[in-house]
């Protein structure tokens, strides 16, 4: 074998060896994630990126599922937010389990679960170890006093894009506002709020087909 005859082998070889690596990683190993470490790694994106509580998840759990991964469609995040927000407990764990649950099974629910909680428990322990020494600081003080309306906007900005996009007809809107109001003026539990839409709409579905 001539020397342009071992060259020409040898191309061969390093390009079978790159096609090997392009499907299967580069130790002949497939590392290319599955949908349970996607799902983990969505809602450890989400929580570790979220600052004031549950509500202000919503957005960035939507962006994630609905919007980029596709999982579930925009009805299906309506109706698992109402049943995460229903349920006892915190609502964002609670959402992340049932879109879990929906997205790959138990292991998926576990996962999403895994995501949700992990950045939100490293938080306070560093908070405990560090933070509270330093809590009346300018420059702590400083960084709450622009994550906070930061955070009212980004409610805001949920509510809104999930009220335009879903409700239909004038009981909705009516609903709307008096949750609104029974909430801000009147301090009723967001889960009697909850079940009261719920009967409203039942007795509406029913007073149409009578």
């Amino acid at each position: 074998m001539n020397f342009k005859q071992l060259t020409t082998e040898r191309a061969k070889d390093i390009n079978k060896i790159r096609a090997v690596r392009k499907k299967t990683g580069l130790w002949g190993v497939n590392i290319k994630p599955d949908k349970n470490t996607k799902i983990f790694l969505s809602f450890l994106k989400i929580g570790a990126f979220t600052i004031g509580g549950g509500f202000v998840m919503l957005p960035l759990i939507r962006q994630e599922v609905v919007d980029r991964r596709k999982w579930i469609t925009e009805e299906q995040f309506m109706h698992f937010l109402t049943i995460a927000q229903s349920s006892p407990g915190v609502m964002a764990v609670n959402l992340s389990l049932v879109i879990g649950w929906e997205i790959n099974g138990f292991s998926g629910a576990l996962s999403g679960l895994l995501g949700a909680i992990l950045p939100s428990f490293a938080s306070i322990l560093l908070i405990a170890i560090m933070f509270l020494k330093y809590f009346e600081t300018a420059w702590l003080r400083a960084f709450f006093q622009g994550a906070i309306p930061a955070t009212s906007g980004v409610i805001g900005a949920v509510v809104f894009v999930l009220a335009r996009k879903n409700l239909k007809g004038f009981y909705q809107y009516a609903v709307l506002l008096a949750a609104t109001a029974l909430l801000i003026f009147w301090h009723w539990n967001p889960v009697l709020i909850i079940i009261l839409g719920m009967i409203t709409a039942l007795f509406m579905t029913y007073r149409r087909k009578a």
